[in-house]
């Protein structure tokens, strides 16, 4: 697969924070909302946390979001109108059942979503990963399932990336790894992972992420190829780094963006800091996540930031939202 980055990038240009209007999903069942399973809705439920959409992702000029308990991807448009929306059940049958005690049982299980470029940048279908039955589908963008992995190593499939050439990369909750598939879905690699996100970037795929050295107590980048060849590590020039996780590396302007808890522990509030290839401090700030989202923060192909605002504990009051999201500045 060949991409016209040139095209691609003059495309981007009219793609802006200004020409997005804030995206508002209304809580319920139905075209256009979004599930959710709380003590609010359930009361008695057991569950430790509520349980609703798990990601989203701004591609073209689109934004979509992955509804984990109806279990569909809907589409909206940058003035926030739904466009379309598909699920990855099968006809006939239920992404939950609700039992005798009258509680909810998933079938299904979003956790995260990776959009599958064509020629010229555009997203010709996606890749959804599905905790529940361990399992990873590929649908077109218009809701035909193209394609699935599973992987007997699999236990609980969690975040998922696609890389320029059509690579998908796939972390592991349970068995802290991350395997690597090529584009018809033939295993090629796996490698140790931390919990700590990850990121795929530039023309050669190369998988980054970060690793803990027990000696010098300091967090590395670590690049990987196609191979499963380490190339490169940095040390992260980052002290008391609680619980961090790697979003996105931009390879142009030499930096990755990452999370993490202070070290005085999780009040509502994550550090986000810029750091560059090299492991130097560009900026730092802070940001809100919402509770228990999978996939929080996201970006316009390495542009403008988006995060997701929710408290799925007050479903169905509140709604879901993406919003903006101003990027720390570096200081001069």
């Amino acid at each position: 697969m060949k991409l016209n980055i040139c095209l691609l990038a003059s495309l981007l240009m009219f793609t802006s924070i200004g020409s997005f209007a804030d995206v508002a999903v209304p809580y319920g069942e139905g075209s256009g909302k979004a599930n959710f399973i709380n003590n609010k809705k359930y009361p008695g439920i057991e569950e430790p946390l509520p349980i609703g959409p798990s990601s989203f992702r701004m591609v073209e000029d689109k934004i979509w979001i992955a509804d984990g308990v109806s279990c569909k991807l809907m589409q909206f448009d940058n003035s926030g109108k739904l466009v379309s929306e598909f699920s990855i059940v099968p006809d006939g049958e239920k992404p939950y059942d609700i039992e005798e005690g009258g509680f909810p049982t998933l079938n299904y299980s979003i956790e995260d979503i990776a959009p599958v470029r064509g020629d010229y940048g555009a997203v010709v279908a996606w890749w959804i990963s599905d905790s529940l039955n361990k399992k990873i589908y590929k649908f077109s963008t218009d809701g035909k399932k193209l394609a699935e992995i599973y992987n007997p190593e699999f236990v609980q499939p969690h975040r998922i990336e696609v890389g320029i050439g059509g690579h998908v990369f796939v972390t592991d909750m349970g068995k802290r790894k991350i395997f690597v598939f090529d584009g018809s879905a033939k295993f090629l690699y796996e490698t140790a992972w931390e919990w700590s996100g990850f990121a795929v970037a530039g023309q050669d795929e190369k998988l980054y992420r970060l690793m803990f050295d027990n000696e010098t107590k300091m967090h590395n980048l670590i690049a990987t190829d196609l191979n499963g060849k380490v190339i490169s590590g940095r040390p992260l020039k980052i002290i008391n780094m609680l619980n961090p996780e790697l979003w996105w590396v931009d390879e142009e302007k030499n930096e990755c963006v990452i999370t993490y808890t202070p070290q005085t522990g999780f009040e509502g509030k994550f550090i986000i800091v810029r750091v560059s290839l090299s492991g130097e401090v560009i900026a730092s700030g802070e940001m809100t996540p919402p509770l228990v989202m999978n996939r929080f923060i996201d970006n316009l192909d390495y542009g403008d930031v988006f995060v997701g605002k929710a408290n799925y504990n007050e479903a169905p009051n509140g709604k879901l939202e993406i919003i903006p999201f101003n990027m720390p500045s570096a200081t001069k």
